[in-house]
């Protein structure tokens, strides 16, 4: 090591560099103005350097971490995610956790810290999968946190696996059908307003618990819409969400009659109010399957129904404000209530001939009151085909052109057969 001895003023400071190292060298000072004892404390400086590079002995930094107790690191630690502009409620859950681990896992300094006794504190536990994994996220996090500041070499807990939560969520959340929806808004009274509102916007609880009357732009009477602040949303970004005519309307409702000095649009009813109404409308809370119907359904029937009306994956993700498509797809997607049937029916047929099929198809089309469908895709030529349906009962002549190898106008036929969001 590269190390000189000066004096400033009247107190002895030493300059030092790793040979291995560039750049500017380092200073400290070694709090003396006796020549003598700087030499002593140079030397002992010098060969406690030495040794940390060598992986003799652990960084200073790390030793004095190592002494002090895990609390303290635990507050440093919350103080710096609050810091870092996360939410309070985020905060006090992490510390709320990481205290309850220190307690009951017998942790007093990092030293402490292990897999083996984090996992026999997870098999002591009756807590759901999910927030065990929370407990895991949350150490995790304080430990990663304190690699990187230098507090300790590596985290302890990183060889340890989550626990498999698919098929033992305690709380399986369902999409409302279109029935259930029309009875439940039906008997929700002054509470409809804010029900249409979670059902097309897809804003949580909270964020529809902030939204305030200066958010929402009604006057635009070309497209309404609502205006979250950054301030009130999950993931801290504004959101701009188009406003349904359903939900115009009953804001519209709403606002004429509320006292215009509250602020607030809503106050979001508690989960007891919120089964009353599921009671009057004859809807279960508990479905045959176990799963439930609560508040955040509104959010998955939002999603589910994004799905069914054929809106691209990458859209409605970005409809839900999601930052993993996994979410959308796999959590807030209620799959028993997807339109898998009537899409099997938009299959082309791999038997019938290509006037075979296009005959069926023409003369489901004509049926009086039937669904128009989809034309399957025709091998053969590229040149137009103009085939005329006949007149049955009351319905109306219809003419299909269909240019085989060209997917524009398959694409155009396809864009008949999507299904409405909640009317």
């Amino acid at each position: 090591m590269i190390n000189t001895l000066r004096k400033r003023g009247r107190i002895y400071w030493l300059k030092y560099r790793a040979h291995e190292e560039r750049g500017k060298p380092q200073e400290v000072s070694l709090r003396t103005s006796d020549k003598q004892v700087a030499e002593k404390r140079r030397a002992e400086f010098v060969a406690e350097k030495e040794r940390e590079q060598a992986g003799i002995l652990a960084p200073k930094e790390m030793r004095v971490a190592a002494q002090r107790s895990l609390t303290e690191h635990i507050d440093n630690f919350v103080t710096d995610v609050r810091a870092r502009g996360k939410a309070e409620k985020y905060a006090d859950n992490i510390e709320m956790r990481l205290n309850r681990l220190v307690a009951e896992c017998g942790w007093k300094t990092v030293r402490d810290v292990g897999a083996d006794s984090f996992v026999a504190w997870r098999a002591r536990q009756k807590m759901a999968p999910k927030t065990v994994n929370e407990y895991l996220n949350a150490a995790s996090g304080l430990l990663n946190w304190m690699q990187r500041n230098g507090r300790i070499p590596a985290n302890p807990l990183k060889v340890v696996g989550k626990v498999e939560m698919r098929g033992r969520e305690t709380r399986r959340r369902r999409a409302l059908t279109l029935d259930e929806l029309r009875r439940f808004l039906q008997v929700a009274g002054s509470r409809k307003a804010v029900y249409l509102t979670a059902v097309y916007t897809g804003l949580r609880r909270g964020e529809l618990e902030q939204l305030e009357w200066t958010d929402i732009h009604l006057d635009d009477v070309a497209q309404p819409f609502i205006e979250a602040r950054a301030s009130t949303t999950k993931n801290h970004e504004k959101a701009t969400i188009k406003l349904h005519g359903d939900v115009v309307a009953a804001l519209r409702e709403r606002k004429a009659k509320c006292d215009q000095a509250d602020a607030r649009v809503f106050t979001v009813p508690k989960i007891e109010t919120f089964r009353i109404d599921l009671d009057k409308a004859g809807i279960p809370y508990r479905d045959a399957q176990g799963r439930v119907a609560d508040f955040h359904s509104l959010r998955v029937t939002l999603c589910t129904n994004l799905h069914n009306a054929g809106v691209p994956e990458r859209t409605a993700m970005e409809m839900m404000r999601h930052s993993d498509r996994r979410l959308t797809d796999k959590v807030y997607t209620d799959t028993s209530k997807l339109h898998t049937w009537s899409a099997v029916d938009k299959l082309p047929s791999v038997l019938q001939t290509n006037e075979e099929s296009l005959s069926q198809i023409l003369s489901q089309s004509s049926v009086a009151g039937g669904q128009s469908v989809s034309l399957p895709v025709i091998d053969g030529d590229t040149e137009d085909v103009q085939i005329e349906a006949v007149d049955i009962g009351e319905c109306h002549s219809q003419s299909f052109s269909v240019t085989t190898g060209q997917d524009e106008k398959w694409r155009a036929q396809q864009e008949l057969n999507l299904q409405p969001l909640v009317p």
